[in-house]
């Protein structure tokens, strides 16, 4: 994560948090969308983090947080199943994959906790380096239930320099259980 990329991590939160609410977010980072999050007019946030170090940020966030924070040491792979059904307003999934495989794997291994754990209404969001929303993407998401999906094209000030990414823009998927 890069400070260029904030416009994009406000984006999601936006979106995530544009129902109030309850708000899973599951990789807290640098903590950049989590501060856009607590911005917005939320009941509680649910953070789950997976690296012991991210995690003491993490705690040090929750004590100063605006709204409640409730963080959650571990894997989502772990902690997921403890989460209970339909209790969230908003998802924000943003982990830091390892290997290019476990990115096409952890994004779409979780579509099926999204839509398990959203509340009907609730919206689902994550983290992309895509500029479209393509048809497998789309057809993974509806394979779990979910069939209103769009998505909204986010401006960034990238730097000439950047390694990962070479375009102005970042898609932003909204996704409604």
């Amino acid at each position: 994560m890069e400070k260029w990329e904030e416009p994009y991590m406000k984006e999601l939160a936006n979106i995530v948090t544009s129902k109030g609410g309850n708000i899973l977010e599951v990789g807290f980072g640098m903590g950049i969308s989590a501060r856009y999050i607590q911005e917005r007019e939320i009941e509680e946030h649910i953070i789950i983090e997976g690296n012991a170090d991210v995690f003491v940020k993490l705690e040090e966030f929750a004590q100063q947080a605006k709204h409640k924070v409730t963080p959650i040491f571990g894997l989502w792979q772990d902690v997921v199943d403890t989460l209970p059904n339909d209790s969230f307003d908003g998802i924000l999934f943003d982990t830091a994959p390892i290997t290019e495989d476990e990115v096409i794997v952890l994004r779409y291994s979780f579509f099926e906790q999204a839509y398990r754990l959203l509340k009907k209404g609730g919206v689902f969001s994550q983290f992309m380096h895509e500029i479209e929303i393509t048809p497998h993407y789309c057809q993974r998401l509806n394979e779990v239930g979910f069939f209103n999906i769009s998505s909204t094209l986010c401006s960034v000030n990238l730097p000439k320099d950047c390694l990962y990414w070479d375009k102005p823009v970042m898609l932003a998927p909204i996704i409604i259980k």
